[in-house]
């Protein structure tokens, strides 16, 4: 480990993530008002009797997406990015890993959601994931296509999905332990989760697309990111509108 502060390795992998990113320009839409609330999503349901071999051959990005409902919402995050199994600590109390795995089994990844469209009690809006309570903390209030499809190089996304879950990296809860060389890994643990997010939405009929062509800035404005989290990768989420062969 590098015996200098954590503030300053957060410090010089923001800078380098400044670096590769496309800034978007000036066409950021105005985010949905502040809002403050919790959602509780009540406890995911057992996943369907499906043999991993068949989740994995139907596995594909889909791009036509139909109404979400809430309960396959709650479980695919609950089974995708939801607690796991619970582990002693050599030196402090037993830890809960998470499904998808991390690096150091940290909490690397914040989850955030852009709700497109009302799905039952869960407002238009966006939203952060708390995985212990299996709850959804309301920050934002109001439309969102607009402001989304401006963070975006494909903005049909916006138009066609329910919901947009946003990965975020946090290089506070990482860079506290490793070097800035993590942040490389942050972005493993975000394909991990992704990876989680299409074999389950598979299992449960739904319509998902890893979205990795989006404006930096203006997706972090959005969702209200933390100034030391960086946005790694978006899931483009909906029932599924079409079957049959997409990529």
């Amino acid at each position: 480990m590098s015996n200098d502060s954590p503030q300053a390795r957060i410090h010089r992998a923001l800078t380098v993530h400044r670096l590769l990113v496309d800034p978007g320009g000036s066409g950021a839409r105005t985010p949905p008002a502040a809002a403050h609330g919790t959602v509780a999503l009540g406890a995911p349901a057992s996943l369907p009797s499906v043999a991993l071999g068949e989740v994995l051959g139907e596995r594909r990005s889909r791009y036509r997406f139909g109404p979400l409902d809430r309960d396959r919402l709650s479980t695919l995050l609950g089974w995708a990015l939801g607690p796991g199994r619970t582990t002693a600590a050599p030196n402090g109390p037993p830890r809960t890993l998470r499904l998808n795995p991390s690096a150091g089994g940290l909490d690397s990844l914040d989850v955030h959601l852009v709700v497109l469209r009302r799905i039952g009690d869960i407002a238009v809006g966006t939203y952060v994931f708390e995985p212990s309570a299996h709850v959804l903390h309301r920050t934002g209030t109001g439309p969102c296509v607009e402001a989304l499809g401006s963070c975006l190089v494909q903005p049909q996304f916006a138009a066609r999905a329910s919901v947009f879950v946003v990965l975020a990296g946090r290089l506070d809860k990482t860079l506290v332990k490793y070097t800035e060389r993590h942040y490389r890994t942050l972005h493993v643990d975000a394909g991990i989760a992704a990876q989680n997010l299409y074999l389950v939405s598979t299992a449960l009929e739904l319509a998902g697309c890893a979205v990795s062509g989006f404006y930096d800035d203006h997706i972090a404005n959005l969702v209200g990111l933390r100034d030391d989290s960086v946005p790694l990768l978006a899931f483009a989420l909906g029932g599924c509108g079409e079957v049959g062969e997409q990529r």
